[in-house]
């Protein structure tokens, strides 16, 4: 399985996901494929101050998205390892 480039199935809909690498750092693409008018969302696991890790958008505003797909991915490479 290619751990870079993958597809999820998200409401009955496929969404192509691309993770990258970029300053020591990991982000993930998410283009939504049933939607053309849709924004890609980038997002990206980040630390809190308490030391708890939180999926988040780049740039921030789409946190609701952040935290739902990023479950996605999470439960994807869970099914994987």
């Amino acid at each position: 399985m290619n751990q870079d480039k993958f597809q999820l199935e998200h409401k009955g809909n496929r969404i192509d996901v691309t993770k990258h690498h970029i300053d020591g750092a990991v982000f993930f693409r998410i283009i939504f494929d049933n939607d053309s008018n849709a924004r890609p969302l980038m997002l990206t696991r980040a630390t809190h101050a308490n030391a708890y890790k939180f999926w988040t958008s780049v740039p921030e505003g789409r946190q609701q998205e952040a935290e739902e797909f990023g479950a996605l991915i999470s439960e994807y490479f869970k099914s994987i390892a």
